[in-house]
C-alpha cells in the first residue's frame, strides 16, 4: 500500500524542452518534492484547475501559449475561482528585452537565465514555496 505524504508540495514545470524539464524533474523528485511536468502552457492551465500545486516553474518562450501568457491566464482563473495566486519562478534562455520586461512586470517570485546553477535554482526553489529550513 502507498503511504500519501500530505506534507508533499507540489510543483508544476512548465517547459517544451524536454530535457530541462526532466532534468529540472530529477533534481526536484530527488529533494522530496512531488512534480507534474507539462510540455504546453494549455495543458498546464488544464492541470491547476484540477490539482493543487504549491510552485509553478515556467519557461518564458513556448509554443502555444507563452510562459507570461500561460501565468496570466492561470492566475485569471484562480481569482475567479477565490483561490490565492500561487508562486512563480520563470525560466529563459533568451535575453529578450521586451519579453523580460513583461515578464518582470507580472512580479513572480524570481525569474532565471538558463542554463542556471543547480545550487542556486534549488534555493529559489525553496525560498519561493515557503520551504527555508
Amino acid at each position: 500500500m502507498l503511504r500519501k505524504d500530505h506534507g508533499m508540495k507540489t510543483i508544476l514545470i512548465i517547459d517544451d524542452e524536454e530535457l530541462v524539464s526532466k532534468s529540472v524533474e530529477k533534481l526536484l523528485t530527488k529533494q522530496g518534492y512531488q512534480v507534474i511536468v507539462c510540455r504546453r502552457g494549455a495543458d498546464a492551465i488544464e492541470t491547476v484547475k484540477k490539482k493543487d500545486v504549491n510552485l509553478i516553474i515556467c519557461d518564458i518562450r513556448m509554443p502555444d501559449l507563452s510562459g507570461v501568457e500561460t501565468i496570466k491566464k492561470i492566475r485569471e482563473i484562480r481569482q475567479q475561482r477565490g483561490q490565492e495566486k500561487i508562486p512563480e519562478i520563470l525560466m529563459t534562455g533568451y535575453a529578450d528585452p521586451e519579453v523580460n520586461a513583461e515578464a518582470e512586470k507580472l512580479a513572480v517570485s524570481d525569474y532565471l537565465y538558463k542554463p542556471f546553477d543547480l545550487i542556486a535554482f534549488l534555493s529559489s526553489v525553496k525560498k519561493s514555496i515557503g520551504d527555508e529550513n
